[in-house]
């Protein structure tokens, strides 16, 4: 799933835009019928049932949210910058990786492969070209004695102590 990170910082904006106009909204109409006025003159009639109090608490409460609703916001975008980096760089890595699989068709004899269009090439080429694998060549143990005879093994041991 790729992250649109246009789109998301489009959507924010939105949010802040909307709660911008519905601030502007609230002081437009609370300025219009005095609201905050009538309010505290019911709260004076109300003094007994500590209806002040309640109000300050709630303004605190209303605040504490906006803050920690910002933290967890600018949390969350930084949260979505970093997986939406680590996913490219996952994507790039499996764009690199090159795998081998199937059936390889390989002669029995001479060991060398055909490819998708019916050439036959040695069997190093044919990894090299379809993998990451590069090859060096040396000879086994066994092949150094059928190649030179008793006096490789001599030559072997030797440069072994």
């Amino acid at each position: 799933m790729k992250i649109d990170l246009k789109k998301l910082n489009q959507d924010l904006m939105k949010e802040a835009l909307i709660l911008l106009a519905f601030g502007i909204a609230i002081f437009l109409i609370s300025s219009r019928y005095d609201v905050f006025e009538r309010f505290v003159s019911f709260s004076r009639s109300l003094e007994s049932s500590e209806l002040d109090e309640i109000v300050s608490v709630t303004f605190f409460l209303v605040f504490a949210m906006a803050f920690f609703l910002i933290r967890r916001w600018r949390k969350l975008k930084q949260t979505v910058n970093d997986l939406s980096r680590l996913n490219e760089e996952l994507s790039k890595a499996l764009s690199e990786i090159k795998e081998l699989r199937g059936i390889i068709p390989i002669c029995a004899k001479c060991k060398k492969v055909k490819d998708d269009q019916g050439y036959w090439s040695q069997i190093e080429s044919y990894i090299e070209k379809h993998s990451n694998a590069d090859f060096t060549h040396g000879l086994c143990p066994d092949c150094m004695e059928a190649m030179y005879g008793g006096a490789a093994l001599v030559r072997r041991r030797e440069a072994e102590r």
